[in-house]
């Protein structure tokens, strides 16, 4: 028995009409990661205008704390996927989700910057770097190898939900009850969600004696009804070590790729606000824009990465990316309302984009080291979303303009873009395409 086993007993293998248990898994782990990930991302965010006048801080300070909090969940994810592959993730969600109930309630008492950072930036942060995103992707992939692509396609658009639809609700329970409450409230969430999900969540199907979804190697530890028929790709799929991931160009171009993606899309989303204002969109506007941002995110995340069952990944990812490339220039070079739409269009397909390359990830690496290699990918946009959104803003601070911030924005996404064309099907897995 695996040390993850020992939380609380799992309910029998098969649900209604004995219906693989991996499907229950996939929906307590979307359950879960709509609540914590849609808390604690952009959590902040629906609280930031009366922090700020109640605590006095500075516009540099708000966006530390959030940047710090998305960097240092990134981080926290390269220690949580090498622990994921190692042992098993059961009991990071569950120690994870309680982190981020726990640090987001806290929120609630702070009473200075620093105390701010320390509940929200850290405490929560750290929980969801552990124990929700990405390590509930971790747990999925390893449940399935037929419907991979559904299944991640699924966990990656509820995370994405989540956000969407938590923003705006807690943006008016705050003007209902104050900040300070509907942090408790928001932290208590998490945490009752939590406990429910951990004990449904097992970390890979091998320790209830099942084998992945698809899979054609059942024998007597598969149960009838307990798969789906294997596709031609499941049966070819291998599973990399990180040493084999690494050393090959398809991971490393998937890996610049997502990073030079994702930097850009932070500083964008992060300054977003003052950025519409400076191109001529009316203030009172920009946060509709911003809760319209994340809303549209959510069918372009389960769109593309469903795609990915049928249509070769890099020209997704590549094309998208030269779509978001494009979108930067129209907003050097338009301004009002306009600006706003481009840059809905700039952050949605870039979602897009995310949930795809972690999709890639599973499908030509396979189960073995999923957990590890995307942690490694977060954690170096990780570190740099503890640098460059700030950066970003101090440049505006400056010189009254996010033209340069525009230009080497434009610059990353197009090369980005590039990489993705070299992201081919690894040799010796059925032949590369």
């Amino acid at each position: 028995m695996r040390p993850d086993d020992e939380i609380v007993p799992a309910p029998a293998p098969h649900g209604r009409g004995g219906l693989f248990y991996g499907w229950w898994v996939l929906a307590a782990a979307a359950a879960l990661g709509f609540c914590a990930f849609g808390v604690v991302i952009p959590g902040y965010l629906a609280f930031s205008v009366p922090v700020r006048a109640e605590l006095a801080l500075s516009s540099g300070q708000s966006a530390f704390i959030v940047g710090a909090a998305w960097g240092v969940g990134d981080i926290t994810s390269l220690a949580a996927g090498w622990l994921a592959d190692r042992y098993g993730a059961r009991r990071l969600v569950l120690i994870g989700g309680i982190l981020c109930g726990v640090g987001f309630a806290a929120l609630g008492l702070a009473n200075s910057f620093w105390s701010i950072v320390l509940a929200y930036s850290v405490t929560a942060s750290v929980g969801r770097g552990l124990g929700i995103f990405p390590t509930l992707m971790t747990v999925v992939n390893q449940w399935f190898d037929d419907r991979k692509a559904l299944a991640l396609a699924t966990i990656n658009t509820a995370v994405t939900a989540g956000a969407a639809a938590i923003l705006p609700a807690l943006s008016m329970t705050s003007e209902l009850i104050g900040w300070r409450l509907a942090a408790f409230a928001a932290g208590g969430l998490v945490f009752a969600i939590t406990l429910p999900a951990a004990a449904v969540i097992r970390s890979r199907p091998e320790d209830l004696g099942l084998l992945p979804y698809g899979s054609e190697t059942g024998g007597p530890q598969q149960r009838a009804g307990e798969t789906g028929r294997p596709s031609a790709r499941t049966t070819q799929r291998r599973n990399y070590s990180v040493k084999e991931a690494l050393g090959t160009l398809s991971f490393c171009a998937l890996a610049i790729g997502a990073i030079l993606r994702t930097v850009p899309s932070d500083v964008l989303v992060i300054n977003q606000i003052p950025l519409l204002i400076w191109r001529g969109v009316a203030e009172e506007r920009t946060a509709a824009y911003l809760s319209i941002t994340y809303f549209a995110t959510i069918p372009a995340r389960f769109g593309m990465g469903l795609a990915a069952t049928w249509v070769s990944p890099r020209w997704m990812l590549s094309g998208a990316m030269a779509m978001v490339a494009l979108c930067t220039v129209a907003a050097l070079l338009l301004r009002g309302d306009a600006v706003a739409w481009f840059l809905i269009l700039s952050s949605a397909t870039g979602q897009g984009v995310s949930s795809l390359a972690w999709i890639t990830v599973g499908e030509y690496f396979g189960r073995q080291s999923f957990g590890t290699l995307v942690g490694l990918m977060t954690v170096f946009y990780g570190v740099s979303g503890l640098i460059v959104p700030a950066a970003a803003g101090s440049v505006f601070d400056r010189t009254g303009s996010f033209v340069p911030v525009l230009l080497v924005v434009g610059v990353m996404q197009a090369i980005s873009a590039s990489a993705f064309v070299l992201v081919r099907r690894p040799a010796g897995r059925g032949g590369v395409e």
